[in-house]
């Protein structure tokens, strides 16, 4: 491995262990508010790299105000970290692709 590989995987790692990081305080929070969320994506596949972002499937119908409450609860947890995010609620997609983003889901 070069140095420039070598420093790119370093700050991948670095970024790896801090989205999980905050994964891990938004499932714990949105557990507490009654809200299942799964981890979906690059970072559930162990595939998280420098530019990934982080997947968020949200489960079960959400009225307005209970998707603004799971947003800025997300939000919340991933100021200040500089890794994008999706929500994806389940409430929007067809069954079927809630059950492909979960075949790899933590």
């Amino acid at each position: 491995m070069n140095k420039i590989d070598t420093l790119i995987h370093r700050r991948a790692e670095k970024r790896q262990k801090m989205a999980q990081a905050r994964v891990g305080r938004i499932l714990g929070d949105a557990k507490g508010r009654g809200v299942e969320i799964s981890v979906v994506g690059s970072l559930a596949k162990n595939s998280f790299r420098v530019h990934s972002d982080v997947d968020l499937l949200v489960h079960g119908n959400t009225d307005p105000a209970r998707r603004a409450m799971i947003e800025r609860l997300v939000a919340h947890h991933f100021r200040g970290t500089d890794i994008p995010y999706d929500l994806i609620f389940a409430s929007d997609i067809s069954d079927e692709r809630v059950q492909d983003l979960l075949h790899d889901s933590v």
